[in-house]
């Protein structure tokens, strides 16, 4: 009886991790998206533009909030709209989260993880882990000497 319940734990459990997989492989391309608008048009933002673009980070990683993937991507995403904002408070909340983010993509990853890849201007790019200490390091030090 119980290899019955173990192969129908295992044959739901594969349909959940593909879904999983294709939804945060579909979330990865939405927030590539966000990145492309934000090397775009980050310099002219304001404070609005940038509430509405960190909004959209929001939804996307609350859609996956458990893909190390997509948490790095949103985390590089914040930080490049704070390099943006013209507003203290605005800024700091932004690298704070951007932290929470990189913080939880290390807890989700494992340096052996294969990269995905992602379109960025016409061009294939790929996410992997291999910086994401290297990242978070460097974001903590703005943080340390932006107060």
């Amino acid at each position: 009886m119980e290899l019955r319940l173990l192969v129908l734990a295992g044959a739901l459990a594969l349909p959940a991790a593909c879904a999983t997989g294709a939804a945060g492989q579909a979330t990865l391309h939405e927030i590539a998206s966000l990145v492309v608008s934000i090397g775009q048009h980050g310099e002219g933002m304001g404070t609005g533009n940038i509430t509405d673009m960190s909004a959209q980070l929001d939804q996307q990683v609350a859609a996956t909030p458990d893909d190390p993937y997509v948490l790095k991507l949103a985390a590089q995403s914040r930080r490049a709209l704070s390099d943006y904002s013209q507003d203290r408070a605005q800024r700091v909340h932004l690298r704070h989260t951007a932290l929470a983010e990189f913080d939880r993509a290390i807890t989700l990853s494992k340096p052996t993880d294969p990269a995905r890849f992602i379109m960025l201007n016409g061009q294939e790019s790929e996410v992997d882990f291999k910086d994401l200490a290297t990242l978070r390091a460097d974001l903590f030090n703005q943080v340390q000497t932006d107060r």
